[in-house]
């Protein structure tokens, strides 16, 4: 029994969830591409702990540098990429089925907007993606968070660290204060002068799980929302790890297919995919703009969602496809078009 004829028939009978999701967990096609997909994670960090060494000599214009730490380098991609993205693509599989989530629609349906977030997510985990975001946000990603904190000391007096607390309390109040920063750098993004560059994540026409990676490489604001909590709170390393991975986890989820406001727990907890779903509507409506409803609720931009999901992008042409480096470089003109019109503005 093919998956469609498998869930067709389960539609039929209209089964409870429960039944639903354990069917399509237990299916052999389901079985078989976890299986495979654990064999290959196996494989590939066997191979990188036995066959790849952690310090690389690596030979440059007759100069030799030390790359270190490649185990943990990697490791961090492959988490990411072989453990964080999949098993959001099972947890929205399990909610809805083969017909309805994001495999079937970036491996059968193959929009032009789909083959963007692929490419966007593949670039992503390039060394070369930290080299673009260097060049085009002139260094911003290079800025040290420790080297802030200890000027913001110098500055004021005030030592924030919570370095010694216990690590779940530290990773609970960083998440707490990055949801904040984050929730203001994204209405920054949504300003006229940041709006170019951040169109590009919005010109996505359908919702995929990679949607979340569909970011321009010039990220200006990510010192706002990115560097700066860690700066205030000076947490432990570990910390802040842990907090990158469930603010990635939330942003696949957000972004994926599933078709759901959560209930309660989507209006007052966590953003659900529904409710940023009505974020990227056509209209650009600068709604729910945090991971956290309560940052929207204290600052005025909640908005319930409706009960029907409503059409998303933009209304600037975008070509798509695999080759988004013309879409990228015209909104990163266009920025610069924008902050060269606003400066002029200010001098007259």
């Amino acid at each position: 029994m093919t998956v469609y004829q498998l869930e067709s028939s389960r539609n039929a009978g209209v089964p409870d969830p429960g039944a639903r999701v354990i069917g399509r967990l237990f299916h052999p096609i389901a079985l078989a591409v976890v299986a495979g997909h654990l064999a290959v994670l196996a494989g590939v960090w066997w191979g990188v702990h036995r066959l790849l060494p952690d310090t690389l000599a690596v030979h440059v214009l007759g100069k030799t540098h030390l790359v270190s730490q490649l185990h943990r380098r990697i490791a961090d991609r492959a988490v990411v990429a072989g453990v964080l993205v999949p098993g959001v693509f099972l947890l929205e599989y399990l909610w809805m089925g083969w017909r309805g989530c994001s495999l079937r629609h970036l491996l059968v349906r193959r929009t032009a907007s789909g083959r963007s977030d692929v490419a966007c997510f593949l670039f992503g985990l390039m060394p070369s993606m930290t080299l673009a975001s260097a060049a085009m946000s002139l260094g911003l990603v290079f800025v040290s968070g420790e080297w802030l904190r200890q000027g913001l000391i110098r500055l004021t007096g005030l030592d924030l660290t919570i370095a010694a607390a216990p690590l779940a309390l530290q990773s609970a109040v960083l998440f707490l204060v990055y949801s904040l920063f984050d929730y203001w750098s994204h209405r920054l993004d949504h300003t006229r002068l940041f709006w170019p560059l951040h169109r590009f994540h919005h010109a996505a026409d359908d919702f995929s799980v990679l949607t979340a990676a569909r970011t321009h490489p010039a990220v200006f604001t990510a010192v706002i929302g990115t560097t700066l909590p860690g700066v205030l709170v000076g947490a432990a390393p570990e910390a802040l790890a842990d907090v990158g991975l469930v603010v990635m986890a939330l942003r696949l989820v957000i972004h994926s297919r599933i078709e759901s406001d959560f209930g309660w727990a989507g209006r007052w907890i966590v953003q659900s995919p529904r409710h940023h779903r009505l974020h990227h509507c056509m209209n650009r409506i600068p709604v729910n703009l945090g991971l956290l409803p309560v940052w929207d609720r204290l600052f005025g931009t909640w908005r319930e969602a409706p009960a029907r999901p409503m059409p998303i992008g933009v209304a600037a042409y975008y070509r798509h496809g695999a080759w988004i480096l013309p879409d990228v470089w015209r909104d990163y003109a266009e920025f610069w078009s924008g902050a060269w019109r606003a400066a002029r503005g200010r001098a007259g």
